[in-house]
């Protein structure tokens, strides 16, 4: 069963981008502002994870990129999707901090296999 991406989004809004650790529970309530922070930090994350990446491992990557981003415009619409992406574009075009690499793959491997993007 595939979690709608509003549930993938809360989870994400919890916590932050780039190797912080998410709270137990979300301290505000989840609001379209929240929402919104989540495809950012999700975005963000996801594009540092991708770079990070070996060669060999990016097209498989790519494939789950897609899926989610197709996740996104059923659940949510074309809006939603399009933050994201503009997101995952920004965390993609900064360079890459190897300090952080491992951290980065490790939760979008994570948010790969909980929501089932490599199938």
């Amino acid at each position: 069963m595939k979690l709608p991406a509003a549930v993938i989004l809360a989870l994400t809004v919890t916590s932050t981008a780039m190797g912080q650790t998410p709270p137990v529970a979300p301290s505000a309530p989840l609001t379209e502002q929240t929402m919104e922070r989540g495809l950012v930090n999700l975005g963000l994350m996801a594009g540092h994870a991708v770079q990070c990446l070996p060669e060999t491992e990016r097209p498989a990557a790519q494939q789950a990129l897609l899926a989610f981003n197709s996740i996104l415009v059923g659940q949510m619409g074309a809006n939603a999707a399009f933050r994201w992406a503009t997101s995952f574009g920004a965390g993609s075009s900064h360079e890459v901090d190897p300090q952080f690499c491992g951290r980065s793959i490790a939760d979008w491997r994570r948010h790969v296999l909980e929501h089932r993007l490599d199938r």
